[in-house]
């Protein structure tokens, strides 16, 4: 049995509106030591105006710090040097405020991202409003009664 409330709801109402941010030109390190700060494993990389550049996750960091093709290894001091730009991850797949949490749930399964962020689109790059992880939208469907889950 579908329920209309599970359904209708948006991603607004489960996503952080305060997400950390770092910028392209944040140290690796820095960026890493505020995501071990607020146990977050995936944070969104702004420009001045909050505009998407790029998310950053715990993966791009092992992937930094893993050997290249030509077997260079580079250390963590080495990495943590680095700004974000270097190791971010491009083209980031987002959702809306407005957006379903079902439309959220279809993408967490079918890319296998745990977090996205949500952006208002406007006449320029989209700008961070807030970040919505699979762990969210799984607490906020599981408080639904049984038969009322999408």
């Amino acid at each position: 049995m579908t329920s209309t409330r599970s359904v209708t709801d948006t991603v607004a109402e489960v996503m952080s509106e305060r997400p950390v941010l770092v910028t392209p030109e944040t140290p690796v390190a820095e960026a890493f030591a505020l995501m071990e700060q607020h146990g977050i494993a995936t944070c969104p990389v702004v420009g001045a105006k909050q505009e998407l550049r790029g998310m950053l996750s715990r993966v791009d960091l092992l992937r930094a710090l893993r050997p290249s093709r030509e077997l260079q290894v580079f250390g963590a001091a080495e990495v943590g040097k680095l700004p974000v730009r270097e190791v971010m991850r491009r083209g980031v797949v987002t959702v809306e405020p407005e957006d379903p949490i079902v439309a959220a749930v279809d993408l967490f399964v079918d890319t296998r991202l745990h977090a996205l962020p949500v952006v208002r689109r406007g006449a320029g790059s989209p700008v961070v409003v807030g970040v919505v992880t699979q762990g969210d939208a799984l607490r906020h469907l599981m408080r639904l009664p049984a038969g009322m889950r999408t």
